[in-house]
Formats: C-alpha cells, structure tokens, sequence
C-alpha cells in the first residue's frame, strides 16, 4: 500500500469521525420525566369462581379475613385457618353483600370468596384485591338480605355426658 493511500484512508477515518461527532449535541444529558409506577397486580385474571390457594391470596386481604374472623369468634388470630378461596369479580363495590341505602362504586371489582374456620366456626367473606372484607353474616343476623351461601357455618356447642 503507498504512503498517500495510507493518508487518505486515515483522512477519511477522520471526516467521518468529525461529522458523527457533529450530529450529537453538546448539551447537557437530558432525563426522562418520571412516569406513574403503576400498582403491581400479583395475581393473573382467572376465570370467575376459580379456585386459588390461599398462598396466593394479596396479603392485605389475608391479614383482613383473619383479623375478622377471630374478632367475630373471639380467638386469637393463629386459631383462625382459611380454607378455601376463589378469585371471582363482584358487580359492583358492595362486594355482593348490598346495604340497603348504601351506594356502591358501580364498576367491576375483582376479588376473593375466603372461608375462614375455626374451632368455633367458619364464615365465609367476600373481599376485593386490595384487603377490603366483608361478612355477609352480620347483615343476615340483622335481618338484611344476604348471601345464602355465606350464613354463618358455626359448630354446634359440646355435649355434655347424659347423667345417670
């Protein structure tokens, strides 16, 4: 190879280098604007009335059920076991356990159908995603129309041995 090729490449190896350089701006290193972080779902849509593990029940709604349910029986908390659970949408923001004269949000709502047992008993609650729980029990027991499906399931009390 001649020495004025050998310049020549070299020159153009230059010119090239110098017009990139001039396509890029010399200002100051722009960043972009923070977007929303958006709220994390945990669990993938299923079909409604499918069953879940409990495992895979949000946490906040877990804590929820339990924190109820030994309120309403009067345990501790550690007595309380949930025992079944499926992922369904409510039609609106009662849950399925309507107030009379209370407005709902009138949008779907996912959410859970829990049963909580314990020694004393098992109620079944009706939740949403993000650890919002309700017992259609308690308006049943005051005469309001509930769910059928979760009146209280309680355990008859003990018997006692006949005398003799």
């Amino acid at each position: 190879m001649s020495k004025s090729l050998k310049i020549l490449i070299l020159a153009g190896v230059v010119a090239a280098s110098a017009a990139c350089a001039a396509d890029t701006p010399l200002t100051p290193r722009q960043i972009a604007p923070p977007k929303r972080i958006p709220d994390i779902e945990t669990l993938t849509p299923l079909t409604a009335g499918e069953p879940v593990s409990t495992a895979l029940i949000p946490l906040e709604v877990r804590r929820a059920v339990v924190a109820d349910a030994a309120k309403r029986f009067n345990v501790a908390e550690s007595a309380v076991v949930l025992t079944r659970a499926e992922q369904l949408t409510w039609s609106d923001g009662s849950l399925g356990c309507p107030e009379p004269g209370v407005m709902y949000t009138q949008m779907l709502v996912a959410g859970f159908r829990v049963v909580a047992k314990t020694s004393a008993g098992e109620l079944t609650y009706h939740t949403d995603s993000r650890g919002n729980a309700v017992s259609c029990n308690a308006r049943a027991r005051r005469g309001d129309t509930g769910d059928d499906a979760s009146a209280p399931h309680t355990l008859p009390p003990p018997r006692s041995p006949p005398d003799r």
